[in-house]
C-alpha cells in the first residue's frame, strides 16, 4: 500500500492505515479521489465499515489529529499517568516504552529520565531511590501538561531552538504563528555519552545543533530557518 500511494501530497500510509488530509475541502477531495483511483486500478478492495470520510478529527497511530494540530490520545495518556511504580527492570522498560511513544511532545525528556535509564545499565543493581521517584513523577507531569503540536507548514517561519545541559542536549522545532507566538512542531532530546560530558559548553551547544539538524532534517532541508542557542 505504501508503494502504491507514494508521492501523493498530504497522504500518509502506515501498513494498511491511510490518512488523507488537505489544506482545504477541495484539496482534500482531490487527494481522496486520487487515492481511491489508485486503489481501484490496483484491484484492491476496502472495508467500508473501517473507512471514515471528511472527519473534522481522527485518531491515527495513537494520536488525535485535527485542523489545529496533533495531540496524545487521552486513553493512552491515562494509562501512562496511572501506571504503578516499576518494581523491576522489565516493568521499567515497559513504562519507558509507553512514554517514549509520545517523546515528540515532551521537552528534554532524555535528561529528565536519566535516573531511570541508570537502572537499565548492565550489572546495575536495582535500587529505586529518591532520584528515580522524582524522575518517574516528573515524566507523568510532563505528559499531562504536554502542549498540542502544530502541523508543519513550509509557508510559515521555522525556528529551531537548541540547548545543552551537563547531561543532555535538546531542541524544539517551532513555527512563528500569526499572533506572533512560537508554537512547537516537535521536541527531541538525548543524554550525553560519558566522553561528550567532557565537552566545553560551546561544544555541547554545537552538538545540540547538529543533533537537531539531523532529527528535523525532513523539515529543514533546502529551507530558510532561524537557529536559537544560548551561545553565539
Amino acid at each position: 500500500m505504501e508503494n502504491l500511494l507514494q508521492g501523493i501530497p498530504r497522504v500518509v500510509v502506515r501498513v494498511d492505515d491511510i490518512l488523507i488530509t488537505g489544506s482545504s475541502k477541495s484539496e482534500h477531495l482531490n487527494n481522496l479521489e486520487t487515492v481511491l483511483g489508485k486503489i481501484q486500478e490496483s484491484g484492491m478492495r476496502l472495508n467500508k465499515d473501517k473507512c471514515v470520510f471528511l472527519a473534522p478529527e481522527v485518531v491515527y497511530l495513537g494520536h488525535r489529529i485535527d485542523q489545529y494540530g496533533i495531540y496524545p490520545v487521552e486513553s493512552k495518556v491515562k494509562a501512562i499517568t496511572e501506571a504503578p511504580e516499576p518494581k523491576n527492570v522489565t516493568e521499567l522498560k515497559s513504562y519507558l516504552g509507553m512514554l517514549n511513544y509520545y517523546n515528540r511532545f515532551l521537552p528534554d525528556l532524555a535528561s529528565n529520565l536519566a535516573p531511570l535509564h541508570e537502572l537499565l545499565k548492565k550489572q546495575k543493581q536495582w535500587e529505586w531511590d529518591k532520584s528515580q521517584q522524582e524522575a518517574f513523577e516528573l515524566s507523568k507531569t510532563l505528559l499531562k501538561s504536554s502542549k498540542v503540536l502544530v502541523h508543519y507548514d513550509p509557508n510559515k517561519d521555522i525556528i529551531l531552538s537548541c540547548d545543552a545541559s551537563p547531561y543532555g542536549i535538546r531542541a524544539v522545532l517551532s513555527h512563528k504563528m500569526e499572533d506572533g507566538c512560537d508554537r512547537p512542531v516537535g521536541y527531541v532530546s538525548r543524554t550525553l555519552a560519558p566522553a561528550e560530558r567532557n565537552y566545553s559548553v560551546l561544544e555541547k551547544e554545537g552538538l545540540a545543533v547538529i543533533f537537531a539538524l539531523k532529527k528535523f532534517h525532513q523539515y529543514l532541508f533546502d529551507r530558510k530557518f532561524t537557529i536559537y542557542t544560548d551561545h553565539n
